[in-house]
């Protein structure tokens, strides 16, 4: 996943949905000199601020979107928004992108991963509290509306695809040790292969945009 960052990101840095941090780690140690995350899970902020108590550079909030009141405060102000695995959850999700665009300053740049293909919605993306998942055209959509320019719309991660519809119609509410063991195996045979060339189908949608600068709204 962190291959798939836009390049020459940098700069002051919002990751929505941090979790306990472990992707903020190396978004710290290799583009980001300012770091915001913003994390509703109180458990997931706990650690987050226990992990980062000892770097000023970064910022730890307990928000959510679209209504997060620390986005609306530093509207126009960050480099690179990044949010992984979030949008899904929000029912706003339009909404949810409009407050990310708005925190970027002109000619900042957003990345955002969702999961793909309505199709495969089964078990474990209700027990994972997943709103929906996505089209190419609905992440479209939802991000041009947003004021931004799509630079790039790809897939990702066309490994996971049949585990996950296989585990979401066997009715798994996890995706259990073994699972991830096997998966993780085969992810450094199938890894070379993504880096070549990009799949036409994924678990997974990425999208690269930019908010213009000529918008200084």
């Amino acid at each position: 996943m962190f291959d798939q960052l836009p390049p020459g990101v940098g700069g002051s840095v919002l990751e929505v949905g941090a979790g306990i941090g472990t992707f903020s780690a190396r978004l710290r140690e290799a583009v980001a000199d300012e770091l915001l995350l913003v994390e509703p899970e109180p458990a997931c902020v706990a650690e987050l601020e226990r992990r980062f108590a000892a770097d000023p550079a970064v910022t730890v909030r307990a928000e959510t979107l679209p209504g997060a009141p620390t986005l609306i405060e530093r509207a126009g102000t960050f480099d690179f928004v990044l949010s992984q695995n979030v949008l899904e959850h929000i029912a706003d999700d339009a909404a949810a992108m409009r407050a990310m665009a708005r925190a970027l300053r002109p000619g900042g740049r957003l990345m955002a991963l969702v999961p793909a293909h309505p199709r495969l919605y089964g078990s474990l993306d209700r027990a994972y509290g997943h709103e929906r998942r996505y089209t190419r055209e609905r992440l479209r959509t939802i991000t041009t509306g947003a004021g931004l320019t799509v630079d790039r719309l790809f897939a990702f991660n066309a490994l996971g695809v049949v585990g996950w519809w296989v585990r979401g119609r066997t009715g798994a509410r996890r995706i259990g040790s073994s699972s991830l063991r096997a998966y993780e195996a085969l992810l450094a045979l199938w890894r070379p292969i993504e880096r070549r060339i990009t799949p036409p189908f994924g678990l997974s949608l990425i999208v690269h945009a930019r908010r213009p600068r000529a918008d200084a709204a």
